[in-house]
């Protein structure tokens, strides 16, 4: 049976950002190194990125600014004023056990290396730690940032040391 491709799943397992948070799908790209997807609601904006080297999914939670998705500079100081954050850096926060890692981190018999139904497990999971540790910011709450905030600048300050 073959896999089915990421962008159907993630239409599949991320409807419930439609059906329960007025999110509207706005485009879908498949690159060379993977996919990029994206979904706006009013104040909120998902960035769902599949990075084939990585082997991982990206998910970036975006404040809008007047109603647009405003991308964070590429440097990153104290003083940056930041408009997304990670999921994972989330997750970390909220339950780090439910931390998801790069799928060849996982051993052999994990259940995301099952043949059938691994790879949507493991999209099913992401989707699922969206709904669970980000439903704030997806209804446009946005207090977590100041936590994630300190988090994201110490890893920017340490990557470039």
């Amino acid at each position: 049976m073959k896999r089915p491709s990421f962008d159907v799943l993630i239409k599949k397992y991320f409807k419930f950002l439609e059906l329960d948070y007025k999110f509207h799908f706005v485009k879908s790209k498949k690159e060379s190194w993977g996919y990029e997807i994206l979904y706006l609601n009013e104040t909120t904006g998902v960035k769902i990125v599949y990075e084939y080297r990585e082997a991982y999914i990206f998910i970036f939670l975006y404040r809008l600014i007047d109603g647009k998705l405003i991308e964070d500079p590429g440097e990153i100081v104290q003083n940056t004023k930041l408009n997304s954050f990670s999921l994972g850096d989330i997750v970390n926060i909220r339950n780090p056990a439910a931390s998801l890692k790069p799928t060849y981190e996982y051993p052999e018999n994990s259940k995301y290396f099952n043949k059938e139904k691994g790879w949507e497990m493991y999209v099913s999971d992401f989707a699922e730690n969206l709904k669970n540790y980000a439903n704030d910011v997806l209804n446009g709450n946005f207090e977590i940032f100041v936590k994630v905030d300190p988090i994201v600048k110490e890893r920017a300050k340490r990557r470039f040391m």
